[in-house]
């Protein structure tokens, strides 16, 4: 078996989430073509660089869902960490 060496220090290529053929589009689709995985809401995490300036770094996203039933939630993820988020209506 060959080896083979690859250079990652450029980074790293997303791949495109695969569409079905005969599914019928999105709403998310169909607004321009915007990133499906795109959050509604960022969760950002303060951190201070070398200078002691305020850097925020990414650690997660929350994206809003409706429930069969109608019902308007948010998941929330951090990390490998996934919450779901309801809204406390009930007084």
């Amino acid at each position: 078996m060959k080896s083979q060496e690859e250079n990652i220090e450029d980074g790293f290529e997303e791949v495109p989430k695969a569409k079905k053929q005969d599914a019928p589009p999105q709403p998310a689709e169909q607004q321009g073509g915007q990133n499906l995985n795109r959050p509604d809401f960022r969760i950002v995490q303060t951190e201070a660089d070398r200078e002691g300036r305020t850097v925020y770094k990414n650690v997660g996203g929350m994206w809003r869902n409706v429930s069969k039933n109608g019902n308007v939630f948010y998941t929330l993820m951090i990390g490998s960490l996934k919450l779901l988020v309801f809204p406390n209506d009930k007084k």
